[in-house]
């Protein structure tokens, strides 16, 4: 009699659960299909150039003597990039029950490319306030020097160099403190997921995370900025394309791995083209899953909290073909209808560059923030959407 009754409850809620599950599928694939395709404007494939002022050689040249040391792997228990539909169905799942919840203040960043070493008392004081008063609350500074300290090794002078590096850096995070803003040290260059190269990022890394251990006053967070499609050897056919990314993005995870017992937010610049619509970077396999170098970078980072992608949305128009807003919004999107909760912030240009329509550079600061806030506006709906960074400090204050 009780499995007959049993049999019976079953039986009426298999309706409710098939109609569910339906539900939930049907909002995914519709969201995966109908989105316009717009043709890759091939300008965007250059932008990354725009960054990495002042970089030293040391961050670009390998040096033999450190060409075998790398992140550790990951164990094999420990990968948690499973890809694929389901794992968007079961995060839509739970944001039904857990919705994200938005930081109360935007992220307002810029870039200081400065060496380390070059900043002087009065440039700092004069860099930050000038941030502050643009309402910048993070700054991402270039820490790409700290290699010149590294190749030193373990020697009296090299100690001596770390001390004084460290005694910079701590002098600029605390001035910054004093003003209310965070900041994230970055690093990176083109090959720094290459071969031979991965002793860079890792170095940097360990340098960051000792730091907050031994400091007071911390950086927020490590970004790597290192446009890998800017390699000579990426162009050369599909699979080297392929393999530029598998490097890639396994330095993403191994650093991500790195980081996980670190309160240190993560985050990644990145182009706007690497969601699978865009069709500029191929479907790849890592972990046995094959998708886009967006997805694979947002199922990697799922599992650090806080995470974040900067994009560089680099147009100083918003509206329209090819405008800010247009070059976003395959990577919101995908964002938005995974359920990640990778936050998102995009990216405008202020510095001298060209073509004159990636950048605000020779126009006005009220034509910047009539745009910049169209394109807040556009995506302000979306959980994952966290802010705006500009590129960078010196030339966003030179806006007029």
């Amino acid at each position: 009699m009780k499995k007959t009754k049993n049999k019976k409850i079953l039986n009426s809620a298999l309706p409710f659960f098939v109609i569910f599950f339906a539900i939930i599928f049907g909002i995914y694939f519709l969201n995966n299909n109908g989105e316009e395709t717009y043709a890759q404007n091939p300008v965007d494939l250059r932008l990354g150039e725009t960054a990495h002022r002042g970089i030293t050689q040391n961050a670009i040249i390998k040096d033999k003597r450190f060409e075998k040391i790398a992140f550790a792997q990951i164990p094999e228990s420990e990968k948690k990039n499973i890809g694929g539909n389901l794992a968007s169905v079961w995060r839509a799942f739970k944001f039904w029950f857990t919705p994200e919840v938005k930081d109360e203040i935007p992220e307002y960043g810029t870039w200081v490319w400065t060496p380390t070493m070059q900043m002087t008392d009065d440039y700092m004081q004069t860099i930050i306030m000038g941030a502050k008063k643009e309402g910048v609350n993070v700054i991402y500074l270039s820490i790409d020097s700290y290699l010149d300290v590294y190749m030193l090794g373990n020697t009296d002078l090299g100690r001596e160099k770390e001390k004084a590096f460290s005694e910079r850096l701590r002098k600029f995070i605390t001035l910054a403190g004093e003003q209310n803003i965070k900041v994230d040290a970055l690093g990176g260059w083109r090959n720094w997921a290459e071969e031979g190269h991965t002793y860079k990022p890792l170095a940097i890394v360990n340098f960051v995370k000792n730091f907050n251990e031994t400091h007071d006053n911390k950086f927020r967070g490590f970004q790597y900025d290192i446009e890998p499609y800017l390699l000579g050897y990426y162009h050369e056919d599909k699979e080297s394309k392929k393999l530029v990314f598998q490097n890639f993005i396994k330095l993403i995870d191994e650093t991500t791995y790195s980081l996980k017992d670190s309160d240190l937010k993560f985050t990644v610049v990145i182009p706007d083209f690497y969601d699978a619509k865009d069709k500029t970077v191929p479907e790849f396999s890592y972990n046995g899953s094959s998708d886009s170098a967006l997805v694979h970078l947002l199922e990697i980072l799922e599992s650090k909290p806080k995470s974040a992608l900067i994009i560089m949305s680099y147009r100083n128009f918003a509206e329209g073909k090819d405008g800010s807003i247009e070059v976003s919004k395959h990577e919101m999107n995908t964002v938005k209808r995974g359920r990640y909760s990778t936050q998102m912030i995009l990216a405008q240009e202020t510095g001298d560059f060209l073509p004159a329509y990636i950048t605000f550079h020779n126009t006005s600061k009220s034509h910047f923030l009539t745009e910049s806030t169209k394109l807040s506006n556009a995506f302000s709906s979306f959980p994952q959407f966290s802010g705006l960074a500009i590129h960078y400090a010196n030339a966003f204050m030179a806006l007029k």
